[in-house]
């Protein structure tokens, strides 16, 4: 059944996302997009996108996928449902192991098996990152018309403290008055 497949899933990728969500696009996109095929590649950068501007942004994604997952069970109201069901499993691990570690965190701290255990942790998280990064701009970018907001959305990132969802949506606005009401290329 998709459902459990999914839950199982969410589960999976709920206990092995160190680092945050932006760790969970690549794992995420391997299994709903290629290996399960719930989302086109189009379909899943859009829920990123969109779960940029949502709280809890890219574990957000889950209920996007949940939600389209559902709707094609047959089971009443199974789109809302079954998002439901795919953002608890999602945050169900972490909530879990954060509970437990918040009790010996200070101990976890000091142990060097722990500490060595981490630093191979951030090493994978940056791969993740730029893997993730790449695959979004495969599908995102299209043409040339998207170089410049790339590039502005970097330097706004990089050089200034303006936060990460003003620039979504900012861009998103510009993308909105140059290619849909100025009907510049696109």
């Amino acid at each position: 059944m998709e459902v459990l497949k999914l839950l199982g899933v969410c589960l999976r990728i709920g206990a092995v996302v160190f680092g945050g969500g932006m760790v969970m696009i690549p794992l995420m996109e391997t299994d709903v997009v290629d290996s399960n095929q719930w989302l086109t590649k189009q379909e899943f950068v859009d829920a990123v996108a969109l779960g940029q501007m949502t709280p809890g942004p890219l574990l957000v994604t889950a209920t996007f996928v949940g939600y389209k997952v559902g709707q094609g069970t047959g089971i009443p109201l199974g789109g809302p449902l079954v998002a439901t069901l795919a953002t608890v499993a999602i945050f169900v691990p972490s909530f879990i192991m954060t509970i437990i570690a918040s009790k010996r965190l200070a101990k976890l701290q000091e142990n060097p098996w722990v500490q060595h255990f981490l630093w191979g942790v951030r090493a994978s998280v940056v791969g993740l990152i730029i893997g993730a990064a790449y695959s979004i701009a495969q599908a995102s970018i299209g043409s040339w018309y998207g170089v410049p907001f790339l590039v502005a959305s970097l330097v706004l990132l990089l050089a200034t403290k303006v936060d990460a969802g003003l620039i979504v949506v900012a861009c998103g606005a510009a993308g909105f008055l140059v290619f849909g009401v100025a009907g510049v290329g696109g």
